[in-house]
């Protein structure tokens, strides 16, 4: 009789736990408003996203008034908890493997068994309640050339219409062309959503959306400032990054100008990177530096959300130049010899900043879409005379190719950076 008890008991529990489980799964659809503009609706609201590929930093990320992150994998859990704890929704990735890493599209076995992987994930994660969209794939269409990924990504979609009638279905691609939006449109009709990862290409991308005939509405999964692969070089082939300041007013024009603009057919975006990684540079697209330090970008995105600057603000580099040679120009050094760096900064609120230099070799790599990068190690240089706006310093003695970076932050550690690549021969 007491085992009859315990176990009845025990399904009681777990008829309760499933109960709570389900209660919390949040309904998400794209509909049309009264004005026939697309929209997405969570639990019967309009929802606009307003987002940021994350992975930490939560906390500021609410404060700036944010209200959703995008994630690459389902290989982290612990991301879409600590997400619904702070209050925060996710575009869940489903890694399908590109071609360029290898994958053969023509294996049946291998494209099978990643298939059944990621219908475990989806059966896995469907019922979370920090769950807005499914984001399957990311740009699998980088130097790809077997189109039948297409047919993984519709098999996936279809799956998830079949299981979770609670969440869209989104699939991700690098730029915008014909091709894309017609191999999408025809081979993968349970995709309700197209993501664009545009940069540069962010100026024309929902125009070019229209003149392609893609009819269905339209995340900007990825954006931010001109990548490394838009980048003019040197010509040693070192990618020339913009100063933060110049970086910073290109993602406040494209946010107010490009993606706030279109009512009609842009469901919301999250802006790249929400901390911190090295894409040619240590500092390229992060918004925040290696150190966990806080860029100008966050409060560019702060008044992007909110509408307001926060109350500290970080210094902004505006221009930096070396041997009065400025930073879209190639600066050829002999070894061992004086050199004079300079910066030209606004201090915004700050009463006082702190100006730091580093140096390192140049990095270069052939990686492209995301693919992990090695950050190089610093260099030790010397170090003739420094001021707020000025460097005097000794090249290296070896020929090669190097980067030198100019930090001003202020006391809370808010920062702005610039660098120049330099050639010593």
């Amino acid at each position: 009789m007491e085992r009859n008890i315990n176990l009845l008991f025990c399904l009681l529990l777990f008829l309760l736990c499933a109960l709570t489980v389900s209660s919390q799964v949040n309904k998400v659809e794209v509909t049309r408003n009264s004005s026939g503009n697309f929209e997405l609706q969570r639990n019967g609201v309009p929802y606009y996203i307003k987002g940021a590929g994350a992975k930490d930093h939560f906390d500021l990320l609410v404060k700036s008034g944010a209200n959703s992150i995008r994630i690459w994998s389902t290989n982290n859990k612990s991301l879409l908890d600590t997400a619904h704890q702070h209050g925060l929704t996710v575009t869940l990735g489903l890694y399908v493997r590109p071609e360029r890493s290898g994958m053969d599209y023509n294996n049946e076995y291998a494209v099978k068994g990643q298939i059944e992987y990621l219908k475990n994930e989806v059966l896995k994660y469907k019922d979370h309640p920090a769950l807005l969209v499914w984001g399957i794939g990311n740009e699998v269409d980088l130097r790809y050339s077997n189109f039948k990924v297409w047919e993984t990504i519709e098999t996936l979609a279809k799956f998830i219409k079949e299981v979770d009638p609670n969440h869209p279905t989104m699939t991700v691609i690098a730029g915008v062309d014909p091709s894309k939006a017609f191999y999408i449109k025809k081979y993968c009709p349970s995709i309700d959503i197209l993501g664009l990862n545009v940069y540069g290409s962010i100026e024309n991308a929902g125009a070019n959306l229209r003149k392609f005939n893609w009819e269905k509405p339209y995340i900007v999964s990825e954006w931010g400032v001109n990548g490394p692969f838009e980048a003019r070089t040197t010509s040693w082939k070192a990618k020339i990054e913009p100063p933060n300041g110049i970086k910073a007013d290109q993602r406040l024009r494209r946010y107010q100008q490009v993606i706030e603009k279109d009512i009609e057919r842009c469901l919301g975006s999250y802006c790249f990177l929400w901390g911190q990684k090295q894409e040619s540079t240590a500092t390229w697209h992060g918004m925040f530096l290696s150190n966990g330090q806080p860029t100008e970008a966050v409060d560019v995105m702060h008044f992007c959300w909110l509408g307001e600057w926060p109350q500290t603000r970080a210094p902004s580099i505006r221009n930096i130049s070396l041997e009065n040679i400025g930073w879209r120009k190639d600066h050829i050094l002999s070894p061992s010899s004086k050199a004079t760096l300079s910066i030209e900064f606004l201090k915004y609120n700050n009463k006082e900043v702190i100006v730091e230099y580093v140096l390192y070799p140049e990095a270069f790599s052939d990686k492209i879409g995301g693919d992990i990068q090695k950050s190089p190690d610093p260099i030790n240089f010397e170090v003739v005379k420094q001021s707020d706006n000025e460097l005097i310093f000794v090249t290296p003695k070896k020929k090669g190719a190097y980067r030198l970076f100019a930090f001003v932050k202020n006391k809370k550690g808010q920062s702005s950076v610039a660098n120049i690549p330099f050639l010593v021969e």
